[in-house]
């Protein structure tokens, strides 16, 4: 992992982008539903054949949490909103790149579709002198660590808890992502420190 990685690795690099090429930087992204009622630990005991039934707050309320994070340093930009669409994964990537202006971004996603959508096209043809989206393989949330992260929040806080509010819940998902020690953050991603050649 000491190889290097610039913005002439784009496959939208030409000529013209040769002068004040910009460092690059690998970012993983991704979005995750965050739901009023609690998700349910599937681990334990219950009868077979009959569905485990928890008291819920009643109705469902959902927002989603945009995330995209540099797996090597832990610095990253986590969003929540209230729709999935392409239009919030477009606002996400300009902010993403307003958060790191003097970088040329390879953020690594899945294949949603707010990701492929006309709109969301014309917006990566539209920065493609900063970002390039790199689309993962269908089924593959192995290859984006991000969907570790991902994983472990929802064990520690999202499953079988209940929470007085949305907003509640948001804040306190936040904060854990705020909160996280890096030593913690590369292990989850399963991303090995800086070893020595």
């Amino acid at each position: 992992m000491n190889d290097t990685l610039t913005q002439a690795d784009s496959r939208f690099y030409g000529e013209k982008d040769r002068v004040g090429a910009k460092k690059a930087m690998l970012v993983m992204m991704d979005e995750t539903d965050i739901h009023l009622c609690p998700d349910l630990k599937t681990k334990g005991l219950q009868v077979k054949g009959q569905q485990l039934k928890v008291a819920g707050p009643g109705l469902d309320e959902v927002c989603y949490l945009f995330g995209s994070t540099d797996p090597f340093t832990g610095e990253g930009l986590y969003e929540i909103y209230d729709q999935k669409a392409s239009c919030q994964f477009c606002f996400h990537l300009e902010h993403l790149m307003d958060t790191f202006p003097d970088y040329f971004l390879f953020v690594v996603g899945d294949n949603a579709p707010a990701h492929r959508s006309a709109a969301t096209t014309e917006f990566l043809k539209a920065h493609q002198d900063r970002l390039e989206f790199v689309s993962l393989p269908t089924y593959s949330p192995n290859l984006n660590g991000i969907e570790r992260l991902w994983r472990v929040m929802r064990d520690k806080l999202m499953r079988s808890i209940a929470y007085p509010s949305l907003s509640q819940k948001c804040t306190t998902l936040m904060n854990f992502l705020r909160s996280l020690a890096f030593d913690r953050f590369i292990d989850i991603l399963g991303v090995a420190k800086n070893v020595p050649s």
